[in-house]
């Protein structure tokens, strides 16, 4: 009582507001209008870890532990906020300098330092949570964050009936490659190479195992597992379970040069069946064949589909048969920015080719490193302009040095010299080029393709997203561009 007695409600209650409002913005900080936008990050994106209702109410195994060990320490950041800070906060306002104060005149409190009771206790109790944290098996996996790290990697765990890789007969193996920016998957099981969109089969451990072919990457699927790395000269791991269908997002997770914010990828986990279709389908590669003056796109023994006019100048160009204007102006007599000096077509390329396999295209869901959407007019915007959808890529150097806007020099240093900037938005080709190689990418889809559905970006980022998402800074500098 006498404690009671004490105690100053004025500095309780702005200790109960400020501790109060601070505890519930850990959990809450999404519900707070403009705030909460900054200090919650979008929680509810499609790539969020912290999202369990982002896919028919239903984390992965791997990502539900994850998310189970980051709850926990959550509440206990709010009790240590409560009982650490509280006391702290409370005596900020309560002990606080008095009006009048003459500290010639009046004596100060008596002053001490240290205390063994209390300096004992905090560690004491700083050790405590930490144990729980490390052990207490809390939420729905009831996988303590000791035993998550082995699961997380290995796939090893001694609880019954959670998912594992460990010792699982059915599991298969998925090579990872990282690249400047997009990555490659190799499923050295079937010898197939595909590109930006992994396929998976749910209800089956899958050991990842992940490599780069240039820089650290970093390989994150939010809704399925958490992020690894991809380290130059060395191969790291990690595994995936899925138990429902659909459709994930991930990217690169690294900051890992001109373009780490635009290296997406999509998941894709089906059934065993779909799966195994899409594995047959997929080792079947495009084939393009000329008869006399009609060009046919077939796929194994499948009926030839004729091109419409405008699919075979598309075919033309994407194989360096027609030059485009733009290159002719410039006196050249062959095609140097042909799609196929790039992007294989008709064979299934090495896992560590620098370009994306362009065989099955038009069955992905995605385009640009899964920055778009796929559709015959963000065909044309990427192809026609990828320096103005996705600043730094490489598409867009090789063909600025073609076209002689950059020099050797430049591309060095991609984006940073002032002839980058000013011929960032050119347009390499014009809109008929571009739509002809559009239509005849789109023809790339084997008839018996497992169909995917809407891909997780909804709404679709349009092209005219797109643009206002790359705006330059200035007006000077967006006149400047715009004379291209």
């Amino acid at each position: 009582m006498k404690l009671i007695r004490k105690l100053n409600f004025k500095s309780l209650v702005y200790t109960f507001i400020i501790v109060g409002g601070f505890t519930f913005l850990i959990f809450r900080a999404d519900l707070v209008p403009f705030v909460g936008t900054y200090l919650s990050g979008n929680l509810d994106g499609p790539q969020s870890t912290l999202n369990p209702d982002g896919l028919d109410n239903h984390l992965g195994p791997i990502a539900q532990s994850h998310y189970d060990s980051f709850m926990l320490t959550l509440w206990v950041t709010a009790l240590l906020c409560i009982t650490v800070g509280g006391p702290l906060v409370y005596a900020i306002f309560a002990f606080k300098e008095k009006p009048g104060y003459d500290p010639k005149k009046d004596k100060l409190p008596t002053q001490t330092h240290g205390n063994t009771l209390v300096e004992g206790g905090a560690i004491l109790y700083s050790t405590l949570l930490l144990l729980v944290i490390a052990f207490w098996p809390w939420g729905k996996m009831k996988i303590p964050s000791i035993a998550g790290i082995p699961y997380f990697f290995e796939g090893k765990t001694n609880i019954e009936g959670v998912p594992k890789l460990d010792g699982a007969d059915n599991a298969m193996e998925i090579n990872v490659y990282g690249h400047q920016w997009w990555f490659s998957f190799h499923y050295p099981e079937h010898g197939l190479v595909t590109s930006n969109e992994i396929v998976f089969p749910t209800h089956t451990p899958v050991k990842i195992n992940l490599r780069t072919e240039d820089v650290i990457h970093s390989f994150w699927l939010p809704k399925i597992a958490g992020k690894v790395d991809l380290m130059p000269g060395q191969v790291n791991s990690m595994w995936w379970y899925a138990e429902k269908e659909g459709n994930y997002s991930g990217q690169c997770a690294e900051f890992c040069g001109d373009s780490p914010a635009y290296m997406l990828f999509r998941g894709h986990a089906t059934s065993q069946e779909k799966f195994d279709k899409w594995i047959k389908t997929q080792l079947e590669l495009a084939k393009v064949e000329e008869k006399g003056e009609e060009t046919f796109v077939s796929f194994g023994q499948g009926n030839p589909r004729k091109l419409t006019s405008k699919e075979q100048y598309g075919e033309q160009l994407f194989n360096g048969k027609k030059v485009p204007a733009y290159l002719k102006e410039k006196g050249h007599a062959d095609n140097k920015i042909a799609c196929n000096r790039c992007h294989a077509l008709g064979a299934m390329p090495q896992p560590t080719w620098p370009n994306p396999n362009l065989n099955h295209f038009a069955e992905r869901t995605t385009i640009a490193a899964a920055w778009l959407n796929m559709g015959a007019d963000e065909i044309k915007r990427w192809i026609q302009q990828p320096g103005k959808v996705k600043p730094g890529n490489r598409m867009w150097r090789d063909f600025a040095t073609q076209y002689e806007l950059i020099d050797e020099n430049t591309t060095q240093d991609l984006f940073n010299r002032e002839q980058t900037e000013r011929n960032a938005y050119h347009s390499f080709l014009t809109d008929e080029e571009a739509e002809a190689i559009a239509a005849f990418l789109l023809t790339l889809k084997h008839p018996d393709a497992p169909d995917w559905g809407l891909p997780p970006l909804k709404p679709s980022k349009t092209s005219a997203d797109v643009e206002k998402d790359v705006q330059v800074s200035s007006t000077a500098d967006a006149d400047k561009l715009a004379q291209n």
